[in-house]
């Protein structure tokens, strides 16, 4: 199924009043970094935390699923699924500002997920702040839009595979004899350094990405102020999931910036970041 068509269905059940359509994701949750412990303090694992709360959602409990799925992420694991179905919880809750903010760390670990990118899509289309970003044109669009889907360690392992292959490649072209095909193989190695390049590119792209600071709206109404401080004057508002991009952070202020670059300082609290 496409990702139109797949859009389009979520629409629909939106509109026939069910909303997020995806049931919870199964599975063992608990591949965490070492020294995560292994329970909560009262015992329960995080396979066990996990079950019930999809349970809990598929029986409608979503309050309850939300705190099943909060209590594995408290516990330091960080695992796409958990983020994916705690979204659908806070989604089903209304709660607009943490369903973005977890599709968003859902899609940072799985960014070929394209269930949880539509879904991402199909909550922003509820908030109240339309923020308009710049237009791009069609090829780096497209190319913006595949970088986001395919993860950053198949662009790595490829950059290395061309690079090695150009690099090897070309040490053929001292050691040939015809001239012709040493043209041949340069031409070659020429062609498989510019595709190495093209994906080193791709994966400096990415990872500053991954690095710049994306924060979500968690308040329901944010003033923007000149300045880090309550004297200083109100450009603008913002709403709860609006996304924008987290600058610096001065004591208990922060400074963001929108797509469409508008710019200002805002209470720490009233954002968290991706």
């Amino acid at each position: 199924m496409s990702r139109t068509a797949r859009l389009l269905l979520a629409l629909m059940v939106l509109v026939a009043g069910g909303g997020i359509a995806s049931a919870a994701r199964t599975g063992d949750p608990s591949g965490a970094p070492s020294g995560i412990p292994s329970s909560t303090p009262s015992g329960d694992s995080p396979q066990a935390l996990f079950d019930r709360a999809s349970s809990d959602y598929r029986e409608g409990r979503f309050d309850q699923a939300a705190k099943g799925y909060e209590a594995i992420v408290a516990q330091g694991i960080d695992d796409a699924r958990v983020h994916y179905n705690l979204a659908n919880a806070y989604f089903k809750l209304g709660r607009l500002g943490p369903a973005i903010l977890e599709y968003e760390r859902s899609l940072r670990l799985d960014p070929a997920d394209d269930e949880a990118r539509d879904n991402l899509v199909l909550a922003r289309g509820l908030l109240r702040d339309k923020v308009t970003e710049p237009e791009m044109q069609y090829p780096v669009r497209v190319l913006k839009e595949t970088l986001e889907t395919v993860p950053a360690g198949v662009v790595a392992a490829a950059f290395l595979i061309f690079w090695i292959a150009a690099w090897g490649v070309a040490g053929f072209v001292p050691v040939t004899a015809s001239w012709v095909r040493r043209r041949l193989l340069g031409y070659a190695a020429l062609a498989l350094g510019l595709v190495a390049v093209t994906f080193g590119a791709a994966l400096l792209y990415q990872m500053r990405q991954e690095t710049a600071g994306i924060g979500i709206v968690m308040a329901d109404t944010v003033e923007v102020r000149s300045g880090p401080g309550e004297e200083n004057t109100v450009l603008f508002k913002v709403h709860e999931g609006t996304r924008m991009e987290v600058r610096h952070t001065l004591e208990a202020w922060t400074q963001v910036s929108l797509p469409n670059g508008l710019s200002g300082w805002v209470p720490k609290s009233a954002v968290e970041k991706v």
